[in-house]
């Protein structure tokens, strides 16, 4: 059953990047899509303080990435038999939490007009990235 959906986490994390990526094409080249995510970043930029929740979004998953490194290395030092899976997983983690925090912070909607989409989505694969680690960590 872990198995089945540690696989199925996987599967949601391509599909969610095959959408950002999808996403972020189509609002490029098709205009009623170009101007669907021009409607909602102004309709989501006067409702919400956006930047502010940015912000907070990208320290809360280093803080959550912070802390799954501690627990791997206190598991790695406790010699529990974890395998080349387990640092497969956290260096996934680490390169998914370098992409969004350098995407939320070094770009804006000026430079991508889906960039509140992709901020999102990608802070939704860190997330199921730390509950994949998390439960494998469990065994």
């Amino acid at each position: 059953m872990k198995k089945i959906l540690f696989r199925l986490a996987t599967i949601l994390q391509i599909l969610f990047i095959i959408i950002a990526y999808l996403i972020q094409t189509y609002s490029v080249k098709k205009m009623g899509v170009m101007r669907f995510v021009v409607y909602l970043n102004n309709t989501w930029e006067d409702l919400y303080p956006i930047d502010e929740i940015l912000h907070i979004g990208v320290s809360i998953l280093v803080i959550f990435t912070i802390i799954t490194l501690i627990v791997f290395i206190k598991m790695i030092k406790k010699s529990s038999g974890l395998g080349k899976e387990a640092v497969s997983l956290v260096v996934f983690l680490i390169i998914i939490t370098l992409a969004a925090t350098i995407f939320t912070i070094g770009f804006s909607t000026e430079d991508y007009r889906s960039y509140y989409f992709i901020s999102f989505i990608l802070a939704i694969v860190n997330l199921i990235q730390n509950i994949k680690i998390i439960g494998y960590l469990k065994k």
